[in-house]
This record gives structure tokens, C-alpha cells and sequence, in this order.
């Protein structure tokens, strides 16, 4: 995820493109799995469509395999890109649903397992695996 590219570049100062390159060699066999942040890949703004659909097409073919695409707020117009991105590139797309509490609480809210379960269908719509 954008902590591993961060501390490869502004403190390693070490270019996280060969480190996954070297692990890909060391370790064939294995699927390599990420986090991508849907519009804002591994970063911490939303990035241009484009650049998004080149970095999950360099990261597929540096060696990863899995991406783990999510949303903070469930916002799925920002899934939707990494979602579609990671398809492209030929990578498995993992969605994750990001949430807090105890769903099967009833005073909940807006926030209850219906809504959790809704997000979920939508998200498989988009032909996540």
C-alpha cells in the first residue's frame, strides 16, 4: 500500500518498483497482495484516471498480483477506477468494505448490516472477485 511506496522513496530512498522486482525473483511462487486506495492508488489525493490505470499495469507487471482495493468512506465512484484498473491490468481484484462498531446493533443508524450488505452487492456488481 502507500506506506510501503512512502517509506521506500522519502526514507529508504529506494526505488519500491526494484524492491517488489527483487521479491517477485526471490519468491516466484507466491501471490503478492497490495492496497490500493481506489482514485487515490497508494497516495494520499486522488490521482487522473490515467495515472492510476499505468501504476496497477506497472505494479501487475513488476510482480503483484492481489489488489486489495478499498474506499475509507465506501465512496464506490472511487473503487470504481481501481477496480476497473486493476481489471485491465490483469491483476485480482480483492474489495474491501471498511466499517466500525457492531452492525448487528440496532440503533445503529444509517450504518447498520443493511447497509453494509447493500454496499457489498454493489461492489460485486463491479465484478469483484
Amino acid at each position: 500500500g502507500g506506506a510501503t511506496f512512502d517509506v521506500c522513496m522519502r526514507f529508504l530512498r529506494e526505488c519500491p518498483w526494484d524492491r517488489l522486482a527483487n521479491m517477485r525473483e526471490a519468491v516466484p511462487d507466491i501471490p503478492f497482495q497490495m492496497l490500493l486506495r481506489g482514485a487515490n492508488a497508494v497516495g494520499y489525493t486522488s490521482y487522473p484516471d490515467n495515472v492510476v490505470y499505468e501504476f496497477c499495469k506497472l505494479a501487475k507487471d513488476t510482480g503483484m498480483d492481489v489488489f486489495r482495493v478499498f474506499d475509507s468512506l465506501n465512496y464506490l465512484e472511487n473503487m470504481k477506477l481501481g477496480i476497473d484498473a486493476v481489471g485491465q491490468a490483469g491483476g485480482i481484484v480483492e474489495a474491501a468494505v471498511c466499517y466500525t462498531g457492531d452492525v448487528s446493533c440496532p440503533d445503529r443508524g444509517a450504518y447498520d448490516l443493511e447497509y453494509y450488505l447493500g454496499f457489498v452487492r454493489e461492489l460485486e456488481a463491479q465484478g469483484i472477485h
